[in-house]
């Protein structure tokens, strides 16, 4: 899948690791990041105990002039549109006060990635995509309820994270991390609520062999 998650594979992230640059890069023992960064090494074999698993199904709705998104696929969108913020914050400003921030996530994710940024915006750092980094959406699964949600995301990243003006870097081995990351609903609006890895694989594997 496009790039979405940011994983910070070459350093231990509060957001778990960013999921690829969310390519992910969101963002996970504490809160997200990736995606992407997510993740505190290993996990369990099982994506999580979803009282309800929806997969998205084609809209069998009549088709007018306007086309009605299924909740599934409201959620992707905004997880995709999460994972692109990602992507863009943490290769340029690494700024914490973002406001798009706040509008995408909430705490303890929000919280957590804030810090994450703050430290590296004061070490004048940045992430460089890598050569090998991608991200796929698996599923999407809905709680009964309709106010939290989970994303499978298979995450490879091999990003770098550099002093910023750097324009040439040597990128790590890549890895391949599944993640999990939760949604809430609120006043309408899906937000990113924590991201964490349930398996990890060195290199190109698992998830996206």
């Amino acid at each position: 899948m496009p790039k979405r998650n940011v994983t910070p594979y070459t350093t231990p992230m509060t957001l778990g690791k960013i999921v690829t640059k969310v390519h992910q890069s969101l963002l996970a023992c504490t809160a997200a990041i990736m995606l992407t960064a997510l993740a505190c090494a290993g996990g369990s074999d099982d994506v999580g105990d979803a009282t309800s698993t929806s997969t998205r199904e084609p809209n069998t709705t009549a088709e007018a002039t306007t086309t009605t998104l299924s909740v599934q696929d409201e959620v992707e969108e905004t997880y995709l549109a999460f994972v692109a913020m990602l992507d863009r914050i943490t290769t340029t400003t690494v700024d914490p006060n973002d406001p798009e921030l706040a509008q995408r996530m909430v705490d303890p994710a929000l919280g957590g990635f804030r810090t994450q940024l703050s430290t590296w915006q004061a070490q004048g750092q940045i992430w460089l995509a890598g050569d090998q980094s991608r991200h796929e959406v698996e599923r999407v699964v809905v709680k009964p309820d309709g106010m939290s949600a989970e994303v499978i995301d298979c995450v490879v990243a091999n990003d770098a994270l550099v002093a910023a003006g750097t324009t040439a870097v040597s990128f790590p081995p890549p890895r391949t991390d599944r993640g999990v990351t939760t949604m809430l609903n609120q006043s309408g609006r899906w937000m990113v609520s924590k991201t964490e890895v349930t398996q990890h694989w060195d290199g190109v594997a698992g998830c996206a062999a």
